[in-house]
């Protein structure tokens, strides 16, 4: 199970850019830095990272050995259902990356500014639990995110626009193989627009 843990890890820190290496993988995992460079070493020798310069990056063995999962949103006021689903979707796999939908898109859709920006919104969602990983989302494209991510599954929101179906096709026609899901919420009334409104 550490060895999961591990490899989702070393996958998180690099879809976001970030280095991979021991100290890194310490402070993540709450490992000591000699629990987490024995763990990388032996994950090398399985052929599952690889070592270099940079830290550890995942060889293509070492990335089908855990199972992302990726949900998007605006994430502008974090409440109940956001944590449901949240756990739902991490529930799901090893690695849970959020996409943050960036400014412009917020104010495109909701036709109004932000409540907060991208930066904030990306920073906050990273510090929840449950989420290995929060990226902003590519404007206009939501298959350029799919992309640089790269998940196994897809989760939407009981209540997001998207159809599963037409993500599962464009998905596929764009080289990806993923897994699409509607997840439900016991929190169908809790939607930032109503709180908003009540504001």
């Amino acid at each position: 199970m550490k060895s999961k843990r591990v490899l989702a890890a070393v996958y998180s820190l690099g879809v976001t850019g970030r280095k991979a290496g021991a100290k890194e993988l310490a402070l993540r995992l709450d490992l000591s830095p000699k629990e987490a460079r024995d763990e990388l070493g032996k994950l090398s020798r399985l052929g599952l990272v690889r070592l270099g310069s940079k830290g550890a990056e995942l060889t293509p063995r070492g990335r089908r050995a855990i199972r992302v999962v990726f949900i998007g949103g605006g994430f502008e006021v974090i409440h109940y259902g956001h944590l449901y689903t949240i756990e739902k979707a991490r529930a799901l796999g090893d690695a849970l990356v959020v996409s943050v939908a960036r400014d412009s898109t917020i104010r495109k859709r909701k036709n109004r500014e932000p409540l907060v920006g991208e930066g904030d919104r990306a920073k906050l969602l990273s510090a929840l639990r449950y989420i290995d990983a929060a990226v902003l989302g590519v404007e206009g494209d939501i298959y350029l995110t799919l992309e640089k991510v790269s998940p196994d599954v897809v989760a939407l929101g009981y209540d997001q626009h998207h159809v599963e179906g037409e993500i599962a096709r464009e998905a596929a026609q764009r080289g990806m193989k993923l897994k699409v899901v509607r997840l439900d919420s016991p929190y169908p009334g809790i939607k930032t627009s109503r709180l908003l409104n009540d504001f």
